[in-house]
């Protein structure tokens, strides 16, 4: 088995300016180049010991043109960095765009909603920069997810009210999302200290994996959800038209936010085995209306 090849501290340092805000990655890069840039453009004379023919400053010899590489290198891997953080949220806010312009499906109660037809034709990249848009617009700090240490199958990292989120992101092609996908999450989270986490799919959940989420500080976001983020959030619409009710045209709504309904069964008391509307927000609502 091939081992992985180890980055360079430039690439550490690349990867590291995309984790922190763009303007924080370009100050450092202004404050980086004046300081090495003061150290580099000095002249380092020799300065020598009787009876020695080693320079007294034979360090600052040795570092002066290393300093003269570092005073250009450093401030290029921040400025890069903080280009790939902006395209990326460029991206998404295109993404976002061309989703939202995608026509609603015309759905009726009984057909279960798996997401717009903008997300078949996304690559999975692609669907990740969409979720990371629908957060950023939610007042989250994304983050790419990371490739060391014990987070490196989470897609996204969020941050807000310093605290850490963390999002598994699972693309249309999977139709519905299984309880182990929501443990290994659980696992994560538990191993990295993150304050909750979610999964987002444009598909739906199994009834165990939304069972196991509860009380997880795990959100499942559904494509129904993932539709009424993106939406609620275009301020270049109205208010009127951003509610659910009227994005999906015939299905069943909320009677606490108007969201999208989803068919449930009862699992336990009185009414065991009879079915439901539920909202498709559960567990952050718990409208329920009667069949």
């Amino acid at each position: 088995m091939a081992r992985k090849r180890r980055s360079s501290p430039l690439e550490h340092l690349i990867r590291i300016a995309t984790r922190l805000p763009a303007w924080v990655s370009l100050l450092l890069a202004l404050i980086s180049y004046l300081v090495l840039h003061q150290f580099a453009d000095r002249p380092v004379a020799v300065a020598t010991r009787p009876g020695s023919a080693v320079p007294a400053n034979m360090v600052e010899i040795l570092l002066h043109p290393l300093l003269s590489v570092l005073q250009y290198a450093i401030p290029i891997a921040l400025v890069f960095g903080a280009l790939v953080s902006l395209l990326k949220a460029f991206s998404g806010r295109r993404l976002a765009k061309q989703y939202l312009a995608t026509p609603s499906p015309q759905i009726d109660a009984l057909t279960p909603f798996r997401g717009r037809q903008g997300t078949a034709d996304m690559s999975w990249q692609q669907f990740e920069l969409l979720v990371g848009q629908a957060f950023r617009q939610q007042g989250y700090r994304v983050i790419d997810g990371g490739e060391d240490g014990p987070d490196g199958g989470v897609d996204v990292h969020l941050k807000k009210d310093g605290k850490t989120y963390l999002v598994q992101c699972k693309h249309w092609k999977a139709r519905s999302i299984g309880v182990s996908v929501v443990r290994e999450l659980y696992g994560v989270m538990a191993a990295s200290g993150a304050a909750g986490g979610f999964v987002v799919t444009s598909g739906d959940f199994t009834d165990d994996a939304k069972v196991f989420a509860h009380g997880n500080s795990i959100d499942l976001i559904d494509g129904v959800e993932l539709d009424v983020m993106l939406r609620s959030a275009a301020k270049s619409l109205p208010e009127d038209a951003l509610r659910p009710s009227e994005t999906f045209p015939g299905t069943v709504s909320c009677p606490r936010c108007a969201s999208p309904m989803i068919k449930r069964k009862a699992r336990q008391g009185v009414n065991t085995g009879q079915e439901f509307w539920g909202c498709s927000r559960y567990p952050k609502c718990r409208g329920i209306r009667q069949i």
